[in-house]
């Protein structure tokens, strides 16, 4: 494989902000994000691998050499970090490089231990079509061609059974006990809802919060859910009549309160 040459950026795994998980994006989806998203500067990236064994990823800043005062310009460019091309500035991240056995590796900069294991920062490139992928990060195509495939996120589905179907729809709830204090709520007038859809997944809405639910099932009579809001939350449950009643934890041992909703 001939890895050297200019390369330009495909696809890319960005965060999903539904799901807090990581997905493969096209180039046009990037570019097509917010000015304010962060990923966006992935848009447009280039890689240039050299003869050498040094290489580099460029990221545009979305700044042209007009934008930035001369003293910081210069600065930044005696850097190395930052390059100009076209009137652009452009993040220059070092994507060093070699052959063995006649695989390709990618200095990817990764350090530390694993378990008392040492990291290897070398990671094999794949050839996917006619294009590259990097770190499994990043999906390139030489300059001025197409690519042949792209890499997508397939997204499972998930088989819902009979039992579970009765509970798609929307609740309203309220908080009904709170842990240590079960006093606490009875006065409450907080007002949840809970949307379950058709494929397992969710939103729960309660303090002001859209909150993702990536999955939740109902079977033998028992419902689980999981919330993902900085970290996860696991919840158990029962479904009675046109009621679910909800843990957050066990049933038995709940970890801060119990939760009441009426199924619309």
């Amino acid at each position: 494989m001939n890895i050297e040459g200019m390369y330009c950026l495909v696809a890319a795994k960005i965060l999903d902000t539904a799901t807090f998980e990581r997905v493969w994006a096209t180039n046009e989806e990037i570019l097509a994000l917010p000015e304010d998203n962060f990923c966006r500067m992935l848009g447009g990236a280039l890689i240039n691998f050299k003869d050498d064994g040094t290489g580099f990823m460029f990221c545009n800043t979305g700044k042209t050499t007009a934008d930035v005062p001369a003293d910081e310009l210069k600065e930044a460019l005696e850097s190395k970090e930052v390059i100009e091309m076209d009137g652009y500035l452009y993040m220059a991240q070092p994507k060093n490089w070699k052959e063995e056995d006649g695989v390709i590796y990618i200095d990817s900069g990764e350090c530390g231990e694993v378990f008392g294991e040492a990291i290897n920062p070398w990671k094999p490139v794949v050839e996917f079509g006619n294009t590259i992928i990097v770190e499994d990060q990043y999906q390139f195509v030489p300059a001025g061609m197409t690519p042949t495939e792209v890499k997508k996120t397939v997204k499972e589905v998930k088989e819902v059974s009979d039992e579970a179907k009765a509970l798609v729809g929307t609740f309203k709830g309220i908080y009904k006990k709170f842990v240590g204090d079960p006093d606490t709520a009875k006065g409450t007038d907080k007002e949840l809802s809970l949307e379950l859809k058709a494929d397992c997944t969710g939103t729960s809405n309660r303090d002001n919060l859209n909150i993702t639910v990536p999955s939740w099932d109902y079977k033998d009579g028992v419902f689980t859910m999981t919330e993902k809001f900085l970290g996860t939350i696991d919840y158990t449950g029962k479904f009675e009549g046109n009621t679910l009643t909800l843990f957050n934890g066990e049933p038995a041992n709940p970890l801060t309160c119990m939760y009441v909703y009426e199924k619309n």
